[in-house]
Parts: C-alpha cells; structure tokens; sequence
C-alpha cells in the first residue's frame, strides 16, 4: 500500500523500522504502533470490534510478516524477471505455466514447492534447489546475449529444406513432431519465406517426460524421430525437398481426408505405434521410394547407429544449446525460445 498510496508510504516505512529492530532484539519505536492504531484500528474499532482487538494484539508481529512477504515478493519478482530474460519464461522447471513467455511445449523437470517441502521434511533440499536454480540463471545471462552460430550444431548428414546454399546463412529448428507449438512455427516460417532466405535446417528432440509410459511428453515422438534419422541417412535423389522435411511438413500441416483432423492430433490421440509406423512407410511411398527402400528405412530407423544419433541431438539440445523450450530457432544470430510471429521471422 505504500508503494502506491502516499497515505501509507510514511507507515510503511515505520513498518520496515520496527522490523529491523526486532530482528536486532529490540522493541519497535512506540510511534509505529500509535500511528498504527490511528490509521488502520479506528474505524474498525466501530464497525468491528473482534478485528480491532486483533490487530491490536498482534500489530507488531503482522508488521513483520508484511514485511518478510514484501522481501519475498521483491525477490521473487527479480527472479522471474530474470528467468523471463535468459529463458523467455519465468519458470525453467515448468516454462508452459509462465504466461508472459512464448508459446511453446515445456521441457518440464517439476520439482516440489514450498508447502510440498514442508510437509515432507525436505526443506534445505528445496532452498539448495532454489539457489542452485538462481545461480544456474545468472550463468546463462551471457547466452541471452551471445551470438549464435547455427551451424555450429549441424552435423554431415543435417537435411536442408532447400538445397544448400554457401552464400546464405543457416537457421536451425529444434523440433518435437508431436509438439503442436512447432507445426505454429513451421507455419510462420513458411508464410515468412524463412526457407528460401536461409538455409533451413533442424535438429529432430522428442521430450522427454519420466511421467509418461513412453518415456515421451508425446507417445510417439520418438518413433517419428528415428524414421526421420533413417531418412536422413537414405535421401532419395528425385526428391526436390529433402523427404524427411515432406514427413514433417505432412505431420504439422495436413488433415486426414477421412477424419478431417490435423495428422498432428491424430497421431497423438488416436494412433498408436504401428499405425504411425505405417502412416509414415505410406508417405515415404508416396513420395518415391520404392518397397525395399522402405524396409530398409524402417530397418535403420530401429538400428544402435540412429539412437546413438538422437542420443547426440539430445545431447546438443540439452547440453550445448541449453534450451528448456520447444520449439527453438536459431535464426540471424539470435536464438528464439517458443513460436515466433511471421512479423518478426520477416
């Protein structure tokens, strides 16, 4: 109240004295709860007897309560502001509950809060977690404003949506087939032209969830990644856009004649693995690749090498480019956590 009303501020600040006193072990000035009385027990005294005598008893300790609530905010308003600069959301642990950040699918890593704590015993375990959080924050403040290189994070066998083009720069997706956020993206992307602007390229990163049966935030994300490895390894040489970018666009941008539903939301919610499997060997079929090429993509899709491969993309995503968002861009040395509107892409 003292921050906005000119009324309180002078009490507030009696307020802030009398708790430092306290925590020195000494009794607060007597003008702090006089002026208490007259501004805040007056009127109470009259319309609510039984509040009045509370506060009167007890003045002094819920001054020190405002107190140590106003510090706890404060902090807690810093190290938001924080985690919204360095990870464009005010939350790390679980980025889709900040509302001020960018859309994006969450790479969550929930821990227990405060009451959870409490109850169970595990109080210093949450305050060395609460530290280590800030402390990891203030780290990463020089990649907020680093210069990315994306082409720093390809590999030999990264696919480019257009053929590659030494005189243009890179531009890096970080992507989960299943996450509705990047199929948002890719649609900037395309309405922005970013493809034909940049070489456009991406690093396939199913999130991981231990809550999940599939180990998955989405239940078959890993398996579209794997055949998109696979492919990646098996290009087909008439294909104008690089078949693996064809599986993704088909995934974040069709509908099924049939059911009229976004294949994204289909496989997520109706499909379960070996109906994705074949939904994908059917595309690749549409697109050119004959019977035994196929079999030979899903053979290398479930093989050591491709998930040694996603292993190492996973190790990027996490490690090196540190990201708790998906999607991620690496477009014009800056790195975007979340979707990014065709205005900005443009």
């Amino acid at each position: 109240m003292g921050i906005f009303s000119a009324k309180y501020r002078r009490l507030a600040g009696e307020a802030w004295r009398c708790v430092a006193r306290k925590t020195t072990f000494r009794k607060c000035d007597t003008n702090f709860k006089a002026d208490a009385k007259a501004r805040l027990l007056g009127k109470q005294a009259i319309k609510r007897p039984r509040l009045a005598k509370f506060l009167d008893k007890w003045l002094d300790v819920l001054a020190f309560i405002f107190v140590i609530l106003t510090i706890w905010s404060l902090l807690s308003v810093i190290r938001s502001g924080l985690n919204l600069y360095v990870y464009d959301t005010c939350s790390p642990s679980n980025p889709q509950s900040c509302s001020l950040g960018a859309q994006a699918c969450s790479i969550d890593t929930i821990q227990p809060n405060l009451w959870q704590s409490v109850k169970t015993g595990h109080i210093a375990s949450w305050a060395h977690r609460q530290v280590n959080q800030v402390g990891d924050t203030f780290t990463r403040l020089p990649d907020r404003i680093k210069k990315w290189q994306p082409q720093e994070y390809t590999t030999p066998t990264s696919s480019y949506y257009n053929t590659f083009d030494k005189s243009k720069p890179t531009a890096l997706e970080i992507v989960d087939p299943g996450c509705r956020f990047c199929a948002q993206l890719f649609g900037n992307i395309k309405a922005a032209n970013v493809e034909a602007r940049y070489n456009l390229t991406y690093i396939p990163f199913p999130i991981p969830d231990s809550q999940t049966a599939s180990g998955y935030k989405f239940p078959h994300s890993y398996l579209i990644a794997s055949y998109l490895e696979a492919i990646q390894k098996q290009p087909l040489a008439s294909a104008k856009v690089p078949a693996d970018w064809q599986i993704l666009e088909r995934i974040f941008t069709w509908n099924d004649p049939s059911s009229g539903l976004n294949y994204q939301v289909e496989i997520n919610n109706s499909l379960n693995d070996g109906q994705t499997e074949a939904l994908i060997q059917k595309w690749l079929g549409d697109i050119g690749y004959s019977p035994e090429q196929i079999q030979a993509i899903a053979v290398s899709a479930k093989s050591q090498a491709i998930k040694d491969s996603l292993s190492a993309a996973r190790q990027t995503v996490q490690d090196k480019i540190k990201t708790v968002k998906i999607p991620t861009l690496l477009l014009g040395n800056r790195r975007f956590d979340g979707v990014v509107d065709t205005q900005k892409l443009e």
